[in-house]
């Protein structure tokens, strides 16, 4: 006959594991918003950018792609770093230029993401980079 205690820590392991693919989960979310993300701004769309926003920001922000914009390179220097179980940093370099001008321009994009349990979803809680 197996005794209380046995079952007790059975069940507890059990649902120890459960909170390890929960968390693996979410990590595996992150890598996937970050590579959409990388994406988008390799293709210089602001306006797609928006959607990765915390919904509350991505109405207050104006996000335009200027007609001549042009990321010519997207490196991640640094990251992800998760900060606690429900933020992550991450900080890429951008390289871009405007078709007129041709002048090579480079920006240090420091993002903060953070999980939102409810969602199920990471969302960037920095602004979007702006391209001068």
């Amino acid at each position: 006959m197996i005794s209380r205690a046995l079952i007790l820590t059975i069940c507890l392991v059990l649902l120890s594991g459960c909170q390890t693919i929960s968390e693996r989960k979410q990590a595996d979310d992150l890598l996937e918003v970050l590579r959409d993300y990388e994406a988008v701004m390799r293709w210089s769309s602001l306006e797609q950018a928006r959607r990765f926003l915390q919904p509350e920001k991505a109405g207050e922000m104006v996000a335009t792609t200027p007609r001549d914009l042009r990321v010519t390179h997207y490196e991640v220097v640094q990251g992800p770093s998760m900060l606690g179980e429900d933020n992550a940093v991450q900080t890429a370099v951008i390289q871009y230029v405007f078709e007129e001008s041709q002048v090579v321009h480079e920006l240090v994009d420091q993002q903060h993401w953070r999980y939102d349990p409810e969602a199920k979803r990471w969302y960037l809680a920095s602004p979007l980079p702006v391209f001068k």
